[in-house]
C-alpha cells in the first residue's frame, strides 16, 4: 500500500495561500528547466518515457497517446534547495482524453495520466491532470474548467506539502496539503505529457518550465495529525462488504451499516456491533444481506435504539413505505415495524436514508436522505420514526452528510457526480432553510462529518483515495488533510470520534479496513 509521508508521524500541516496575481509582489523566480514547443525536447535535458508519437505540429509538442500498452512523457531532473519552493507553469491544450471505462475520469496514482504534468522535490511528489472538463491534482482536488481545443496557461506553486493551482492566472486549486505523496526517489524531477499505458491522450505543448525562488513564509500549523496502522473487517459470509455507515450509540456500542450486494438500487446491506472501539466487528443476527435492513441509527431516551431502512418502496404520489427497528440498548436484538413517508410528490421513485439522522428534543427526530433525481432533504418524525414528513429541501446533489454544530448551526457535504469538487450548504435555523451551495476543491463521493469534542469539524471523503480534511471553524474553511491511502475500491469513507481527540476511520479500500486517526490541535 502506498502511504503518505511521515505516515507514522504527527503530520506538519502547513498552508500557503494563493500566490499574487500582481507580478512585482512575487520574487522573481530562477528558471532551471525549459521545453519550448518549436523543437523536439533536447535528449540531454528531457529524458523521454515510453514510445508513443511526439511531433511537432503548430509551434507545438504533440503527444499522441493512441495506445493501450504504451505511453509517451518526457522527464527532466533539477535541483532543489531547502529554502526555495517550485514554480512550474506551462501552455498546454487538450485535443482528447480517453480513460476509465472510455470516459475522462483517471485513477492517475493507479493508471497514470494520459496528459499531466508530475513534480518530485525529491520528498514527495504529485501533480496536474487534465480533461476536456476539468484540471485536477493526481488525487483529490479538482476543478471544473473547459479546457479543450484552445490553449490556457497552468501554473503550479509548490511549498513544503502544499501545491496552488492556477488557470490562465485565475485561482483554480488552493491546494493545502496537495503535494502529498512520498517520492519514488531522492532526485527531483519535472514530467510532462503521457504515463499511463492504459489510458490514450492527445495533448499539445507550447511550453514547459520549472523554476525555483525563495520560499514564503510558513504557515500556522492548525493540527496535528497521527495516521495509525490499518487492520481489516472481515466478512461474516461468501458476500463481499462495501460502503460503510459508522453510528456512535455512546455507552461503548458503534454499529455499522456495510453494503453487502452489487451497486444497485435496493441491494442487501448488513448491520456489524462493535464494544472495543471499532477492533472487532459482530454481525448482528438475522441482519446479514437484507434489503431493507436499517442505514440511519440512533440512540432514544429510553436507551433504545432506533433504525430505519435505506430502501423504501413507492406507494403513492410523494408517499414511500419502509422499515423501521426497535433494537434492545445493546443492539444485539430488534423488532420491526413499517414506517411510512411523505415528501414532495416530484421526488421520484425513491428515498434514501443515507446516513445521519439527529434528535431535536420534543420537536422531535430529524433524517438526512435523497432521491433518485439527486435532491438531498431533511425529514423530521414526531412520533420514533413511524412517520416521516417532509422538513426542508437542502440542495441539489446525492449522499448528503450533515453535521449540526449547534442547535441552530448546520452544514452539509452533497456529492454531485464521480470525480467532481463536492458542494457544501449551511443552515443557521436549525436546518429550515438553507444556503446556495460553495463549490470546494475537494472530491468526490460520499462525505462523512462528525463534530469532535473539542469543537473540530471532521470529514471524510473519498474517490480517488480515502481522505480526511479538518476545519476549526465549523466548515467555513477547511485547513488541514491527509491521505489514508491512494488505492481503490470504492472508496466510500465514514468516520467517528471514539475517544477525545481520536477518530475511527473505516474505508472499503481495497477492502474493508479500520484505522484510528489522532487529531491535536496546535
Amino acid at each position: 500500500m502506498n502511504r503518505p509521508l511521515f505516515r507514522f508521524c504527527a503530520m506538519a500541516i502547513a498552508m500557503m495561500p494563493f500566490a499574487s496575481s500582481a507580478a512585482a509582489a512575487e520574487p522573481p523566480v530562477h528558471w532551471l528547466v525549459e521545453y519550448v514547443g518549436d523543437r523536439a525536447p533536447d535528449p540531454q535535458v528531457w529524458q523521454r518515457q515510453g514510445g508513443c508519437r511526439a511531433e511537432i505540429a503548430e509551434g507545438a509538442l504533440r503527444v499522441v497517446d493512441d495506445s493501450a500498452e504504451d505511453c509517451c512523457a518526457f522527464r527532466a531532473p533539477f535541483t532543489l534547495a531547502s529554502d526555495q519552493e517550485i514554480v512550474v507553469e506551462a501552455s498546454v491544450r487538450i485535443r482528447a482524453i480517453k480513460a476509465w471505462r472510455g470516459g475522462t475520469r483517471q485513477y492517475a496514482w493507479r493508471e497514470g495520466s494520459p496528459a499531466g504534468i508530475l513534480v518530485c522535490d525529491g520528498r514527495r511528489q504529485e501533480g496536474v491532470i487534465f480533461c476536456p472538463d476539468r484540471i485536477s491534482t493526481w488525487l483529490d482536488r479538482f476543478a471544473p474548467r473547459k479546457i479543450g481545443s484552445e490553449f490556457h496557461e497552468v501554473r503550479l506553486v509548490i511549498h513544503g506539502a502544499d501545491m496552488s493551482i492556477s488557470i490562465d492566472g485565475q485561482p483554480a486549486i488552493r491546494g493545502l496539503d496537495a503535494f502529498w505523496k512520498q517520492a519514488d526517489g531522492l532526485r527531483p524531477f519535472i514530467q510532462f505529457g503521457s504515463n499511463s499505458k492504459p489510458y490514450q491522450g492527445d495533448s499539445d505543448w507550447r511550453y514547459v518550465r520549472l523554476g525555483v525562488r525563495p520560499a514564503s513564509a510558513e504557515r500556522r500549523i492548525p493540527f496535528r495529525i497521527t495516521l495509525g496502522e490499518p487492520w481489516p473487517i472481515p466478512k461474516p459470509g461468501a458476500y463481499g462488504q462495501t460502503r460503510p455507515y459508522l453510528y456512535n450509540l455512546g455507552k461503548g456500542l458503534l454499529m455499522m451499516s456495510v453494503a453487502q450486494g452489487p451497486d444497485k438500487w435496493y441491494e442487501p446491506y448488513g448491520v456489524l456491533r462493535s464494544t472495543d472501539a471499532g477492533r472487532t466487528w459482530t454481525p448482528v443476527k438475522d441482519l446479514q444481506q437484507k434489503t431493507f435492513a436499517p442505514q440511519p441509527m440512533i440512540r432514544r431516551p429510553d436507551g433504545s435504539i432506533l433504525g430505519v431502512s435505506r430502501w423504501n418502496v413507492k406507494y403513492d404520489d410523494g408517499v414511500y413505505v419502509g422499515i423501521g427497528y426497535r433494537f434492545d440498548p445493546s443492539g444485539e436484538t430488534f423488532t420491526m415495524f413499517e414506517n411510512r413517508i411523505t415528501v414532495p410528490k416530484d421526488t421520484h421513485a425513491i428515498m434514501v436514508f443515507d446516513r445521519h439522522v439527529f434528535d431535536s428534543g420534543p420537536a422531535g427526530i430529524l433524517a438526512v436522505v435523497y432521491d433518485a433525481a439527486s435532491h438531498a432533504y431533511l425529514l423530521k418524525s414526531a412520533d420514533d420514526g413511524r412517520t416521516w414528513n417532509h422538513f426542508s429541501t437542502i440542495g441539489k446533489g446525492d449522499e448528503p452528510s450533515v453535521a449540526r454544530l449547534s442547535p441552530t448551526e448546520m452544514t452539509a457535504l452533497l456529492r454531485q457526480d464521480g470525480m467532481t469538487p463536492l458542494h457544501q450548504v449551511f443552515s443557521h435555523d436549525g436546518g429550515k432553510t438553507w444556503s446556495q451551495p460553495a463549490v470546494l476543491e475537494e472530491g468526490s463521493v460520499d462525505a462523512d462529518l462528525v463534530v469532535m469534542s473539542d469543537g473540530t469539524l471532521a470529514a471524510s471523503y473519498g474517490r480517488p483515495g480515502s481522505n480526511l480534511m479538518l476545519s476549526a471553524d465549523g466548515g467555513r474553511t477547511w485547513s488541514a488533510h491527509a491521505v489514508v491511502t491512494d488505492q481503490s475500491g470504492f472508496n466510500y469513507t465514514t468516520l467517528t470520534e471514539v475517544s477525545p481527540g481520536r477518530l475511527l476511520y473505516v474505508h472499503d479500500a481495497p477492502v474493508l479496513q479500520a484505522l484510528y486517526i489522532d487529531v491535536a490541535k496546535n
